[in-house]
């Protein structure tokens, strides 16, 4: 009898460690069952996200997801344009992408590259 492959699935909440040129950052993501992606907390205080995540394969996903960016009085600075794809390992996950780093006019100030590990939390 052969073994049915199930797809894994990104859904539920994760501690992520992000590496964006060079420098290291903490952050906590969330993914639903239904394909939408948030940033729940930073990578930077007070910074939040949503979009979404969709398969591409048995263990792997893609996932855009704009981050606000707020200074200490709530004002919006900037936003950032994350575009990752990533690979399932279990209860982790790598990622690796391009994001576009705009101010609070919408001029794009930097393209970057971004990594990170993920740990289901």
């Amino acid at each position: 009898m052969g073994r049915t492959r199930t797809t894994a699935t990104p859904a539920g909440t994760w501690s992520e460690h992000l590496v964006v040129e060079g420098r290291s950052y903490a952050s906590t993501l969330r993914f639903t069952a239904n394909g939408r992606a948030m940033i729940l907390a930073g990578p930077r205080p007070g910074s939040v996200g949503a979009g979404y995540w969709h398969s591409t394969g048995p263990d792997t996903f893609r996932f855009r997801i704009v981050e606000l960016e707020f200074d200490a009085d709530g004002v919006l600075t900037g936003w950032v344009d994350i575009d990752q794809t990533a690979v399932l390992h279990g209860d982790t996950f790598t990622c690796d992408g391009v994001s576009h780093v705009y101010d609070a006019q919408d001029r794009l100030l930097a393209t970057v590259h971004a990594e990170g590990t993920s740990t289901r939390a």
